[in-house]
């Protein structure tokens, strides 16, 4: 179950929808980490640890016309929302892709801080 809300007041505040299961990604995370090549042939790692805000959310679902709707709505109204999934609350900002056709949802979701579990 995927809740996205407003932060501030408009005509839609709160859409719940299910998850494709199979296809959504919660669990990936990136390490802040690069490679550099040295002289002598051999490299340099450095590792920065990893941060919620390097992640990003891959969502599909399955949306009714009003969900679709309402979801077009807070896309081209909001510049951050809160998205709730089974990996926490999250706040941050719908990618540019966000895709809805057919009742099919394709969406990234940038995450800029985790919130809570």
């Amino acid at each position: 179950m995927i809740s996205i809300s407003t932060i501030t007041v408009q005509t839609v505040g709160n859409l719940v929808f299910q998850e494709t299961a199979k296809k959504t990604k919660l669990r990936d995370l990136k390490t802040r980490v690069s490679r550099t090549g040295t002289l002598d042939g051999e490299c340099v790692i450095t590792h920065s640890g990893i941060t919620n805000a390097d992640r990003t959310l891959d969502i599909r679902a399955n949306l009714t016309e009003d969900q679709a709707d309402d979801l077009q709505t807070i896309f081209e109204a909001e510049l951050f929302v809160m998205l709730s999934c089974s990996r926490g609350l999250f706040y941050g900002s719908i990618d540019s892709g966000c895709n809805i056709s057919n009742g099919q949802l394709k969406m990234k979701f940038l995450v800029k801080e985790k919130m809570s579990s």
